[in-house]
This record gives C-alpha cells, structure tokens and sequence, in this order.
C-alpha cells in the first residue's frame, strides 16, 4: 500500500520547472516516491515527461482544475512543466511511497 510522505506546491511560470529532488528522494531508512499525484490550479501548463522541457507549443496540456498520477520514478524525474497562457499556474504534489 503506498501513503503520502512528502507536499509540494510549485509556481509554474514562463521558466520550466521540474519536481523538486530533496522531497521526493529516499529519507528517513525509506525509500524515494514511487507514486506522484499533481492537481493543476490558477492556468493551464503544457507537461512533458521525459526529461525533454515542453515550451508554450509543445507538451501535453492539463488543465486548470485537472489532475493526473505520475506512475513511476522515471516519470517523477521527467516531469517538466511550464505555464500555458498569460497566467502563473501553480501546482500541488502528494509524493507517495511504501511504508
């Protein structure tokens, strides 16, 4: 069963941004995040999970109000996001993990 270890909210701007190492990386005799859920709020992004930077014409669009699972590490250390339009969005992250 996998439980949240680890928050985050990020800003995702006009930079690309990517998920923050320190808080999903193994800690305290456990291991990394297995499992990242993301909700979107305030704007759009455009997403990439690949390690690649999406730009504002390439990437997958999520949506204001959307959310969607990270399935793995890989995905985890791939994600890269950068806003959608004329707004900051930000986005929240549960990291999860067997304990």
């Amino acid at each position: 069963m996998l439980r949240q270890f680890a928050f985050e909210e990020i800003t995702v701007s006009t930079g690309v941004k990517n998920l923050t190492v320190a808080t999903f990386k193994a800690s305290g005799g456990w291991g990394s995040a297995q499992k990242a859920q993301v909700q979107v709020l305030n704007a759009p992004i455009r997403v990439k999970l690949n390690g690649d930077s999406p730009t504002t014409t390439a990437g997958f669009v999520e949506s204001n109000g959307s959310s969607f699972m990270l399935e793995n590490e890989a995905e985890i250390l791939g994600f890269r996001a950068i806003r959608d339009g004329g707004s900051d969005a930000k986005i929240q992250v549960s990291y999860l993990r067997k304990m």
